[in-house]
C-alpha cells in the first residue's frame, strides 16, 4: 500500500511538473501560434500611400493647392518616406540615423516650400508648428498617465 501510494504521489509531481513546462514556454508554440507576421511589402507600401493620402487631404485644404502642387507634393512626401524607411534599416547608430532623417526632412520641406507661394508659405509653416504642438501634447498626456506621481497611494 506504501508502495502504490508513492507511486500516484510520483505520477501526480511528473503530470504537473510536464503540463507547467507546456504553459511556461516549452511547448507553447505548438498550443498558441499568435506570432505577428512581420508586414509584406505591398502592404508597408499600401499602409505609407495610405497614410501620405490622409496628410495631402490635410494640406490641401489648408493649403488650398491645385491639382498640380498636390501631385508634386505627395511624390515627394512618398519619396522621402521610402528614404526614412532605409535609413531607419540601416546598421547606424541612433545619432546618425537621426541626424539623416533629419537633413531630408529639411530637404524635403526645401522642395515643398519651391512648389508654394508666398501665403501658402506662411499657411505651411503654421501647419507645421501645429502639428507639432499636437504631437507635444499627446505625449505629455502620454506621460502623465505613465507618471506614477501622480497615481493614488493606497
Amino acid at each position: 500500500m506504501k508502495a502504490f501510494r508513492i507511486f500516484v504521489f510520483c505520477l501526480l509531481l511528473t503530470s504537473m511538473t510536464s503540463s507547467a513546462q507546456n504553459y511556461y514556454g516549452v511547448n507553447r508554440d505548438l498550443r498558441d501560434n499568435r506570432t505577428p507576421k512581420p508586414p509584406t511589402p505591398e502592404e508597408i507600401e499600401k499602409d505609407r500611400v495610405q497614410y501620405v493620402d490622409k496628410y495631402m487631404v490635410k494640406l490641401k485644404s489648408e493649403l488650398t493647392l491645385d491639382e498640380l502642387q498636390v501631385i508634386a507634393i505627395k511624390n515627394e512626401i512618398l519619396s522621402n518616406s521610402k528614404n526614412i524607411d532605409i535609413i531607419m534599416k540601416k546598421e547606424d547608430s541612433q545619432e546618425d540615423k537621426s541626424k539623416e532623417i533629419k537633413a531630408m526632412m529639411d530637404k524635403t520641406d526645401v522642395v515643398i516650400n519651391s512648389y508654394l507661394n508666398k501665403e501658402q508659405k506662411e499657411k505651411y509653416k503654421l501647419f507645421k508648428a501645429n502639428l507639432k504642438s499636437k504631437k507635444k501634447d499627446k505625449k505629455d498626456k502620454k506621460d502623465k498617465k505613465e507618471d506614477p506621481s501622480n497615481e493614488e497611494q493606497f
